[in-house]
């Protein structure tokens, strides 16, 4: 994605503080163990004598099959004292890898990067200018799985939601190998902007690239840049939603519905499913309505790349304001 220089900066400062904050964490810990087990530091001052000797003893030996022995036997101490190391760690209450050096990203090792392509830590980085502007945050703290509740449900509708709660599931669990989009649609307060929440939690927190719009705001940010002609902030702002690993669009069909957005909607799943990143879309408009209001070659490529959800029943917004009045007056 597009950066400015001072957003690469930034990005480097964090990955700069997070490896300082997690060598004093590593540093911390391996002082607290030498103080409380001073075999463990007997048993690591031992490895770098042998390793120290090692240089010395090879210069000494010419004969290569000698040399060999040599280094196959000085391996094999050296691994039985690291096992040692770690059963000590355990056998007083440490975790094994207690003292394996710490990452925050241990994919990228807090680099940023895999074989010179970016790491989804620093896409997201990336992301955190819009992430912050969507609110995301706010709306993950509000609906998550572990606020998830089937009370407000019955009958057909508690089938129905029942169901996508499993597709959800079966959409993280299968993120990265299969690239369909995940459709919610059905009548207003039933869930749907909740179940894309829950999704997207579960993809952050396993640190997938994520960003949030909803419809209207999407459109607005991509047309103030596209009528302004602001070239460099309209590719950045595509490049960013072309390229994180996941992208949200809530209440499709609140936003001005026109060619232009007509146009915009159709590149952004074309664009995506090229780079094989899936989109979440929820919208209160049912498939019919969906196909006239967008366009048949729009539908075409929700229907024929996606998971759909039906999600129908009584508005829980309204159910839960009837419980507070209820509660209140109890009270």
């Amino acid at each position: 994605m597009a950066l400015t220089n001072s957003e690469y900066e930034k990005i480097k400062r964090i990955y700069d503080e997070r490896r300082l904050y997690n060598d004093r964490l590593l540093t911390q810990r391996r002082e607290e163990v030498y103080e409380k087990l001073p075999a463990y530091k007997a048993l690591e001052d031992k490895i770098a004598d042998i390793s120290m000797e090692c240089s010395r003893a090879l210069i000494r030996m010419p004969d290569e099959t000698e040399r060999r022995a040599y280094m196959d036997k000085l391996h094999s101490d050296i691994l039985d004292m690291r096992m040692e190391k770690k059963k000590l760690l355990e056998a007083n209450g440490y975790a094994r890898d207690y003292l394996d050096p710490i990452y925050s990203c241990p994919k990228c090792r807090d680099t940023g990067f895999i074989d010179g392509e970016k790491c989804s830590c620093f896409k997201q980085l990336e992301l955190e200018p819009l992430y912050d502007a969507s609110r995301i945050r706010e709306l993950l703290e509000r609906n998550n799985f572990s606020l998830l509740s089937y009370d407000y449900y019955q009958d057909e509708d508690l089938r129905r939601f029942t169901e996508a709660v499993k597709t959800c599931r079966k959409f993280i669990s299968e993120f990265g190998t299969d690239c369909r989009n995940l459709i919610f649609y059905g009548t207003v307060g039933t869930g749907k902007s909740f179940l894309s929440c829950c999704v997207a939690k579960e993809l952050l927190d396993s640190g997938r690239s994520i960003i949030y719009f909803s419809a209207q705001q999407l459109f607005q940010s991509i047309s103030t840049h596209f009528y302004d002609k602001e070239k460099d902030e309209l590719n950045s702002l595509y490049e960013r939603i072309y390229g994180s690993e996941l992208l949200l669009i809530d209440d499709l069909g609140t936003e001005m519905v026109n060619e232009f957005t007509r146009t915009q909607l159709f590149t952004i799943l074309n664009e995506r499913a090229l780079r094989a990143n899936p989109v979440i879309i929820s919208t209160n408009l049912d498939l019919d309505t969906i196909r006239r209001t967008y366009s048949d070659r729009i539908f075409s490529r929700l229907a024929d790349n996606s998971l759909i959800c039906h999600l129908t029943g009584r508005d829980i917004r309204i159910q839960k304001k009837i419980e507070r009045e209820y509660n209140n007056k109890a009270n």
